[in-house]
């Protein structure tokens, strides 16, 4: 039996947890740190391990690694990362990353650097830990809008678009000091310049320096009255698509330069008219991701192919063979709930109304029923995701309008 530590199996981490338990793995659960947010645990299975511990002291984690005799070793979630890669590097396991990039990995400063030197394209940046200081930057940059973001964080938490100095200086006092996602505190801001264009996330699965696309989304969002990001629709695209291979090529490059040769990869690209820029990236699986959606749309997702990657290596290969990295067999709207008024959340009027959608396949909520909410003003405040599978992209588009309809009427607030 394959013997697979999992590093925060949180998110869509779990969905891997559970599928290596599936195909007969023997698995140990490794909390990063004992001040994790409580969050994260939500839905979290424990039937799944074997062990379990939480990491206060490396090397006492290195050692209850050993003496379980870890094969692999796989961060869940994004905060994660950082201790599996130094647990790979010192058991020296062979399904690992460059463990000299490993910081340049999660700081997205850091990331875009990298790729730059490395003569990729990518968009012009800075580092602040003052509001002085990215003032007298973006007063050089003399150009708006502006993306202000911390400088480690997962997904579009605390992202902002900035359209003048005022709006700026609102997002640097919000971000300085407050607890990002990966629950520590922003001690400096990261400045970028705003890439037009429409942006994707490239999701791929390495073995030994290989990598299979498992899935291109693009997506659409949308942005608040106070700069805030909120994810509108995520949709699958063909691989028979004019910007394809474009997008995967340039992410290969940025796989390479950042020294991933082993497990998941998200990539976030705006394709800009001067082509591909990178966004950010991170050595996990996709979090908006569920298998049962993947097996119906392409058939192996990036949940699965992560655990084909580890306990059936031989079959992997067979993917790089592959005359194309996949086929859309259904299409799929992954739809972000955006609450545009305050009252107490209600699920059950929405969920009989989503069952008589013709697409309606899953929908994941992020609330609890009479949990008080106010306007969706990120990402993190969105109340949840409605999953649409269709072989009528034009079906799915019609059920995306009724859902956005539904939200007008309030059909899942029960009042303030």
């Amino acid at each position: 039996m394959i013997r697979v530590v999992v590093v925060d199996g949180f998110s869509s981490g779990g969905f891997v947890a559970q599928r290596l338990r599936e195909a007969g793995c023997v698995l140990m659960h490794v909390a990063s740190s004992a001040t994790l947010d409580s969050d994260v645990y939500k839905g979290f299975d424990h039937s799944v391990y074997d062990q379990m511990i939480v990491n206060t002291d490396l090397a006492i984690t290195l050692a209850s690694a050993e003496r379980f005799k870890a094969q692999f070793i796989i961060a869940g979630a994004e905060s994660g990362l950082l201790l599996a890669d130094a647990l790979n590097e010192r058991l020296q396991l062979p399904y690992r990353n460059d463990f000299a990039k490993s910081l340049v990995r999660r700081n997205k400063y850091d990331m875009i650097q990298c790729i730059t030197h490395g003569q990729l394209p990518a968009p012009r940046q800075f580092i602040a830990g003052t509001w002085a200081l990215a003032q007298a930057w973006i007063k050089l940059h003399r150009r708006f809008p502006v993306v202000i973001k911390p400088l480690e964080s997962t997904g579009g938490d605390g992202v902002f678009i900035c359209d003048d100095l005022h709006d700026c200086e609102t997002a640097v006092a919000q971000l300085l000091g407050a607890p990002n996602g990966t629950n520590m505190a922003n001690t400096q801001v990261l400045i970028q310049e705003y890439l037009a264009g429409l942006e994707y996330a490239v999701n791929m699965v390495s073995l030994e320096g290989r990598h299979v696309v498992t899935e291109v989304v693009r997506h659409m969002k949308q942005r608040t009255q106070g700069g805030g990001i909120l994810h509108d629709i995520d949709e699958l695209i063909s691989a028979e698509s004019a910007v394809y291979s474009v997008l995967v090529d340039y992410s290969c490059a940025v796989l390479r330069c950042l020294g991933i040769r082993n497990g998941p990869s998200h990539v976030e690209v705006m394709f800009t008219e001067e082509g591909p820029k990178l966004v950010e990236i991170a050595a996990r699986t996709d979090v908006i991701l569920r298998p049962g959606v993947c097996r119906q749309t392409t058939g192996l997702g990036q949940i699965d192919a992560v655990a084909l990657s580890i306990t059936s290596p031989e079959v992997f290969r067979q993917l790089f063979a592959q005359p194309v990295d996949y086929q859309l067999l259904q299409h799929t709207y992954n739809v972000g709930l955006i609450n545009r008024t305050r009252g107490r959340f209600d699920k059950t009027l929405f969920l009989t109304e989503l069952l008589k959608l013709e697409s309606f396949f899953d929908v994941v909520f992020s609330v609890e029923n009479g949990e008080q909410l106010g306007p969706s003003q990120h990402v993190c405040s969105q109340p949840g995701t409605v999953y649409l599978v269709h072989a009528d992209r034009a079906v799915i588009a019609a059920d995306y309008r009724r859902i956005r309809i539904l939200e007008i009427q309030g059909v899942y607030l029960a009042g303030g």
